[in-house]
């Protein structure tokens, strides 16, 4: 009997993004990074560690979680204990990469990834992590063709999900398999713009989603206007 491997969040919006066999991360790092910044602002909404009042998301409490990058995560947003959704969002994408990274280890540790080193020209690090138990993400993908192509009632960590995928440009990776992903697209945008859900996504949830995506689209804006200058 197989026992089931939870994930959290942030572990399921990286294992959408991880090509399984290359082991490497098939968006660009801005859209990876933000979205990820994303998943974990959404994380800590959910276990109900921040809210958003007005235009701020505050802190409410800052125990310890389990996961290492929720805790520094935690640690950045007390530093000034009120930001935008935007300065929040902005501040964790910073930091990123040693946040995934901890993801990335946690998901080894689990048995669903094994790390894989290597080095460009001898000197920069270039690892890869090649699943390793297929079986976390079958389920996870599953259940979004479930929600978005069957018609199964979406949950709130669906709807989550599917935001992450929507903004952070892995549409085509998480529907890999059908070919009309332009579709499929359409009506995830429906699903997560859908003021219905509000029964099953509070308020603060859906001010964080929609600060994700300015926040990517600014980002993007203004990194297309720098390198084309």
């Amino acid at each position: 009997m197989t026992m089931d491997i939870e994930l959290n969040l942030l572990e399921k919006y990286l294992l959408i993004a991880l090509d399984d066999d290359k082991g490497s991360f098939v968006n660009d790092s801005l859209h990876l990074h933000y979205g990820f910044a994303g998943a974990i602002l959404l994380e800590l909404a959910t276990r109900e560690k921040i809210e958003v009042r007005g235009e701020k998301i505050h802190l409410r409490e800052k125990t310890t979680e389990v996961e290492v990058a929720l805790n520094k995560a935690i640690d950045l947003l007390d530093v000034e204990n009120e930001m935008t959704s935007k300065e929040c969002i902005k501040k964790i994408a910073n930091k990123a990469s040693e946040l995934k990274n901890d993801t990335l280890q946690r998901l080894i540790n689990k048995g669903v990834l094994e790390k894989k080193e290597g080095k460009i020209l001898w000197i920069i690090p270039n690892n890869k992590y090649p699943t390793q138990n297929l079986l976390p993400e079958n389920k996870v993908r599953e259940r979004l063709n479930d929600v978005v192509l069957r018609g199964g009632k979406p949950e709130a960590v669906d709807i989550m999900l599917l935001s992450l995928i929507q903004v952070a440009g892995l549409t085509k990776e998480a529907f890999r398999e059908h070919k009309n992903t332009k579709e499929i697209a359409k009506k995830i945008a429906q699903m997560t713009s859908d003021m219905k859900l509000s029964q099953i996504i509070n308020s603060s949830i859906r001010e964080i989603q929609a600060a994700i995506m300015i926040a990517i689209m600014s980002a993007a804006v203004v990194t297309t206007t720098v390198t084309s200058n």
